[in-house]
């Protein structure tokens, strides 16, 4: 492990703990369908915030999949801030994302608020979300754990990397291995960007991990402006992957409309991104 053995969750613990380098030494890797996560290809996640209508799921789909992109994000269940925002389109939703998927051959990944949503998930999608507000809900740690489903787990708001690593640990104890870390930016005092993308966390977890580690670009920095050079960071970094939301219009979006950009905009960063030589694309 690294020199920092003094944050060591291993040594707190008393135990190897299972996504540790020490219990599992070469990097796992993840696939689902035609899709690798881990190793030495990297995957574009995107998509938008909010599943907001079939046209709408389906133009930005269609696009990306043109683009060579083949995972497709989209949240059905919100977990808001206030309860007068979009909650999402629920079940309905859900259905969107399958039908789009299977129109467009995509990966389809979405957020899982809690096990009473296992089965009706596990039916429409092909990756369980959990998102930051919900990496320490460790009950439903566990019942994803006992799923088999492949799970792509956000770091908490404020965690710290030894929270996260435990958090993951949750999941592996409870029988699944294929599991997903995301580094989407932890609060801090900063305001010039909507959380503080955190590079340090990439190779401090594939240091101490054996797990995929990406970045969400689009949470971290809630700036447009910013997304290609973070993305960049992330990727020099060590990142296996990179996550971004994409809508039709982004002023008319019925959540995070500022930080979501449109197909045009994407098709730059994506551009960017392929022209920067950092990414290897394994989604194809």
């Amino acid at each position: 492990m690294s020199e920092k053995s003094q944050q060591d969750p291993n040594e707190k613990t008393g135990q190897k703990l299972l996504v540790s380098r020490r219990h599992k030494s070469e990097d796992t890797i993840i696939r689902v369908k035609d899709v690798e996560f881990g190793g030495t290809l990297h995957v574009m996640i995107a998509g938008p915030c909010s599943i907001e209508s079939r046209d709408q799921l389906l133009t930005v789909a269609a696009a990306l999949k043109n683009a060579g992109v083949t995972v497709l994000r989209g949240g059905a269940f919100k977990p808001r801030s206030s309860p007068y925002d979009f909650q999402g389109l629920g079940v309905e939703g859900l259905k969107i994302m399958k039908e789009v998927a299977d129109e467009t051959g995509m990966v389809t990944i979405s957020e899982i608020m809690s096990a009473s949503q296992i089965d009706t998930l596990a039916l429409y999608v092909d990756i369980f979300q959990i998102g930051a507000r919900n990496m320490q809900n460790f009950e439903l740690l566990k019942a994803v754990g006992q799923t088999g489903k492949p799970v792509l787990l956000k770091r908490g708001l404020s965690a710290t990397l030894e929270e996260f690593i435990l958090a993951a640990e949750y999941i592996l104890y409870s029988g699944n291995t294929q599991v997903m870390l995301i580094e989407r930016g932890i609060r801090t005092f900063e305001k010039w960007t909507r959380n503080t993308l955190d590079i340090a966390a990439i190779p401090l977890l594939k240091q101490e991990t054996h797990l995929p580690v990406l970045v969400d670009v689009s949470h971290s920095t809630g700036r447009k402006d910013i997304l290609l050079p973070c993305a960049k960071a992330a990727l020099a970094a060590g990142a296996d992957g990179i996550m971004v939301e994409v809508h039709p219009n982004p002023r008319v979006a019925l959540s995070d409309a500022k930080q979501q950009i449109d197909i045009d905009e994407f098709h730059t960063f994506w551009n960017g991104l392929q022209d920067s030589g950092l990414f290897v694309n394994g989604g194809s």
